[in-house]
């Protein structure tokens, strides 16, 4: 079975994933190899093949002013020799095209939507229609697509890389942390806002929204904030180990007044700190409640509700036998969400359409 794992994502040299959803199709990309011929294709200024991690990795020509959204010069991926086409995220120009394409070449196509890309013709369209198969992240992003597409979607929970977050069992720094692209409904000026006088803040992730970010560094002056930007994976990981919580304090309504009603698919941060060992907070956005177990693995909370974001994490700061004991649920808990056992389901979903 030959199939072809597409991010319409523009690289202007190598791959650099900027968040979990880029992150995602790579990784199932390569668990998928123990069960189908893989090839991933992403785009860039030129064509250009390669092969990283044992996956070979076909760039094909793209542009346009959105990188996550790119303009396509060539669909190679799109012809008769691939049995499938695995395209991610829903709202862009290349899952349109390939929805035309492949409905032309009688070739299935399936879609996972990771909560990017950008303006496309597949809603005025309903392009979806043409789409064989769903693959949903959570039961929040089932929900999200078009009534008539529901029946076709199975919902696949994951994934994680497990053997990139291992059980740490040291001690924990009294110390509160937060891993996410810093954006504004990433909630962290609730987070700062909460906790900031208290205990110290790690906030981690890549700069996605530039006044956002000069107006955290306002709101945490004076404060026991600190901001790890640009880290590299091994440093974020060392965080997850130091922390006592990890919070995602997501929000629908940003501190600007900006809505996001469709954010947090998943919530990747949760399930890498649980694998790990660390609690964690919550707030009640997107499919976030859905991976978290209130009380056994972490806390869920209100969005925009820093006193509740408070009183939920000091009750894991102050008792650290409780946090360790939800630490310990929280690993066992997210085995389920590894990349092995959600390849294992989406190739048989591909097995399914070829029947």
């Amino acid at each position: 079975m030959r199939v072809a794992q597409v991010l319409p994502v523009f690289y202007r040299d190598q791959l650099d994933f900027k968040g979990g959803g880029d992150r995602y199709a790579y990784q199932l990309a390569r668990a998928l190899r123990p069960y189908c011929d893989v090839t991933f294709f992403t785009f860039g200024p030129r064509y250009r093949e390669s092969e990283r991690d044992g996956l070979r990795h076909v760039v094909l020509p793209g542009g346009g002013g959105n990188p996550h959204n790119p303009t396509p010069r060539a669909l190679a991926f799109a012809a008769r020799g691939f049995d499938v086409v695995h395209a991610h995220q829903l709202r862009t120009t290349v899952t349109s095209l390939a929805a035309v394409l492949r409905r032309a070449v009688r070739k299935p196509l399936v879609v996972t939507d990771l909560g990017g890309g950008g303006k496309s013709l597949t809603f005025r369209l309903r392009l979806y229609r043409w789409i064989d198969r769903f693959v949903c992240i959570s039961d929040f992003s089932k929900s999200l697509l078009p009534v008539a597409a529901r029946s076709k979607a199975v919902v696949i929970k994951g994934g994680i890389e497990l053997e990139r977050f291992p059980y740490h069992a040291g001690t924990r720094a009294r110390q509160v942390l937060q891993v996410s692209r810093v954006m504004p409904h990433k909630g962290m000026n609730d987070l700062i806002a909460a906790l900031g006088d208290e205990v110290p803040i790690v906030i981690a992730g890549k700069i996605a929204d530039d006044r956002y970010y000069r107006d955290l560094q306002k709101l945490a002056a004076g404060k026991q904030v600190r901001f790890l930007i640009d880290a590299a994976d091994g440093a974020i990981l060392a965080e997850y180990q130091r922390s006592a919580v990890t919070v995602a304090a997501s929000v629908y309504r940003d501190m600007y007044g900006g809505r996001w009603p469709t954010s947090e698919l998943l919530g990747l941060p949760l399930l890498e700190s649980m694998s790990v060992g660390t609690p964690v907070v919550c707030t009640a956005v997107g499919g976030m409640p859905e991976f978290v177990v209130e009380g056994e693995t972490g806390f869920v909370v209100p969005p925009n509700d820093p006193a509740t974001l408070r009183e939920r994490a000091r009750q894991l700061l102050d008792d650290p036998a409780r946090a360790t004991r939800m630490g310990r649920n929280g690993h066992e808990h997210v085995r389920q969400y590894g990349f092995d056992q959600v390849a294992r389901q989406v190739a048989a979903e591909y097995a399914r359409l070829l029947d």
